[in-house]
């Protein structure tokens, strides 16, 4: 837990995690297709404890009152790796980051077709039996994603990210034609993951660009109709102290001017009642 990204994680301490699973399973290290379910189980199990922490640390309070939620440990967390991660929730820094994802997920629209089954999950059960080949990163994403049978792709936003993720790919692969360098399978599923992530990179930098120029926006719009109010209330303000002053100036000259006022005012009461 002192990696707060997995592709952080070093070597070394994965190979650890295979060790504590070899005292229950038996793991077929030389076969690829196994061994990456076996990476993204792994990955999936680490995200979601993660997860369950950073909710049990919210719930008891770690963004208005750190200290007690400090005090809150998890039972199912060491004491050593709580104390790390409640340094790392309450840094600024990712608390910021934290309330923009949470943003960016309730205007998230590109859904998937996947259901409650993890991506490890549909890797595994779409790999061919014989060849044991997995399905590639792309054709796993089409899969997630469109559906022949009922209204082809789930919504336009899916099927803009799956073209962009293709015209990715195919400028990498032209790039190691053009270099001399042989696709193998391999290679091919590595560049589509990469095509993937950058893509994935690219709406994510989008949506907190475009949160923050709304923002922006937001806080400008504010501002005028601040100025205008504060400039109304100055307006009425010289407009009372312009009255005071010249009922000041009548009421010298003419000491009998609100006895005046008074009387008529009461006449005009009076014919209103008859």
């Amino acid at each position: 837990m002192n990696y707060h990204a997995w592709d952080s994680i070093p070597k070394e301490a994965i190979n650890l995690m295979y060790e504590k699973l070899e005292g229950k399973f038996e793991l077929l290290r030389s076969n690829k297709v196994f061994m990456e379910y076996v990476n993204a189980r792994l990955q999936s199990h680490w995200k979601r404890t993660r997860c369950n922490w950073s909710r049990h640390w919210k719930k008891n309070g770690g963004r208005t009152n750190p200290e007690l939620a400090r005090s809150k440990r998890k039972s199912d967390c060491r004491e050593e790796a709580w104390k790390h991660m409640c340094d790392y929730w309450e840094l600024e820094k990712t608390q910021k980051y934290s309330k923009q994802m949470e943003a960016n997920r309730a205007k998230q629209v590109n859904i998937s077709r996947g259901g409650s089954r993890s991506l490890a999950n549909h890797t595994f059960q779409l790999t061919t039996p014989e060849t044991h080949m997995p399905p590639s990163p792309l054709e796993l994403y089409h899969k997630m994603h469109y559906n022949a049978a009922k209204q082809g792709w789930l919504n336009d936003s899916s099927r803009l990210e799956y073209e962009n993720i293709t015209q990715h790919k195919q400028a990498a692969m032209d790039k190691l034609v053009y270099e001399g360098i042989t696709v193998t399978i391999s290679i091919e599923h590595e560049i589509e993951k990469e095509a993937i992530k950058s893509v994935l990179r690219e709406e994510e930098n989008h949506t907190i660009s475009m949160g923050a120029e709304s923002s922006e926006q937001d806080t400008s719009e504010n501002e005028v109709l601040k100025n205008k109010v504060i400039a109304l209330e100055a307006k009425q303000k010289r407009e009372k102290e312009k009255y005071e002053k010249m009922f000041e100036f009548i009421s010298t000259k003419f000491p009998d001017f609100e006895n005046t006022i008074a009387m008529e005012t009461s006449d005009e009461v009076d014919g209103d009642n008859i």
